[in-house]
């Protein structure tokens, strides 16, 4: 079994676009597609309806397919946990220069060279660096109340990145599949790629994860 990871973004972006990302699902051809949303969210995302490029490029690539789709994230959390996330994120981009300096080379990096920056060591060192102005801008900020919005928020993409895996890995063990493909967002990539290893170095070494950047390098 072997399983692609493809690093994406959730909404149009110059290159990176649901034409674009199809093209990249008919070269790997994959007989199963895990997909990064909860399962109360799978039929938006099979038939199109979610919102995301993800969800038109699968739901486009299965016309007259039978392929499976399957939900490996957790349940998404209440309203105000998003509230407060984006007012702090918000707080934080009014507040740094740097902040936004790399949020805006990334958003540019995204839209000129798409897919093959997102899933590039490029990309990997721009979402590490964004991560770190936040906590140094919280750290300037001196509120604890952002830190205390800011590390549930990091501990749940943990956790989801953790269940992600394991899901796929239960998922193997069950039913098995000759060309598998996860498609989920690039500042995941990282953190699922690491649990990814440990999990083929533990107890299931017959999954093989395609944790290489699969496209050109920009670099």
């Amino acid at each position: 079994m072997r399983l692609s990871l493809v690093g994406t973004v959730h909404t149009d972006s110059g290159l990176a676009n649901a034409a674009e990302l199809r093209a990249i699902i008919e070269r790997l051809n994959p007989d199963v597609i895990f997909a990064e949303v909860p399962s109360a969210s799978i039929d938006q995302y099979v038939d199109g309806s979610r919102g995301t490029i993800e969800s038109a490029a699968v739901a486009r690539y299965r016309e007259g397919r039978e392929l499976a789709v399957i939900p490996v994230d957790l349940p998404e959390p209440d309203a105000e946990f998003f509230r407060t996330a984006k007012d702090m994120f918000r707080v934080v981009e009014r507040t740094s220069h740097d902040y936004r300096r790399l949020v805006d080379r990334h958003a540019a990096d995204t839209r000129t060279d798409g897919f093959a920056y997102l899933n590039s060591e490029r990309c990997i060192h721009a979402w590490s660096a964004i991560h770190k102005e936040v906590l140094a801008t919280l750290d300037w900020i001196r509120q604890p109340r952002f830190h205390e919005i800011y590390a549930p928020w990091r501990s749940r993409n943990q956790h989801r990145d953790t269940a992600i895996v394991a899901n796929i890995a239960e998922y193997a063990r069950r039913h098995g599949f000759i060309r598998g493909l996860l498609l989920v967002g690039a500042a995941h990539r990282k953190s699922v790629g690491e649990k990814a290893r440990a999990r083929m170095a533990a107890d299931q070494p017959q999954l093989e994860w395609q944790l290489e950047n699969p496209f050109e390098s920009t670099e």
